[in-house]
């Protein structure tokens, strides 16, 4: 049986999922893994063009709006280019900035490859209360 930090039930405000468990995980562990890049071995710095490789450290901003499932990655950096923070927040929306390497993980419904993140450690964030609106 799960511990209380590792799932709750879901919010009272939506009757129909009273009793299904939410995992709660943090930003790190959700990007684990996430494909990157537009092709198997494609990812670039946003900041300078540098192709970047298996193995390359990278840094990469995330965010995901306050009533969205789903992360977006979308933006990716070199060590060199890497912000050391989240520039311009944005209210509503919880903004991540990870550094770890580029992995390779294998999609197989395509069969195919991506690059991927792993070895996430977090770099910066910014809660959904900090920022300007949209």
């Amino acid at each position: 049986m799960p511990s209380d930090d590792a799932c709750r039930h879901g919010s009272t405000t939506n009757s129909t999922h009273d009793d299904e468990p939410t995992v709660i995980a943090t930003p790190e562990a959700v990007l684990t893994g996430h494909p990157v890049g537009p092709r198997s071995n494609g990812a670039v710095c946003i900041s300078c063009g540098e192709a970047l490789h298996e193995t390359d450290i990278v840094f990469a901003y995330a965010y995901r709006c306050a009533e969205a499932a789903d992360w977006i990655v979308s933006r990716l950096y070199c060590l060199e280019c890497a912000p050391g923070r989240v520039r311009s927040p944005t209210l509503g929306v919880t903004e991540v900035l990870v550094g770890g390497r580029l992995g390779t993980i294998t999609l197989p419904t395509a069969r195919t490859h991506r690059q991927c993140l792993t070895e996430l450690q977090s770099r910066a964030v910014s809660p959904p209360t900090d920022g300007c609106g949209p």
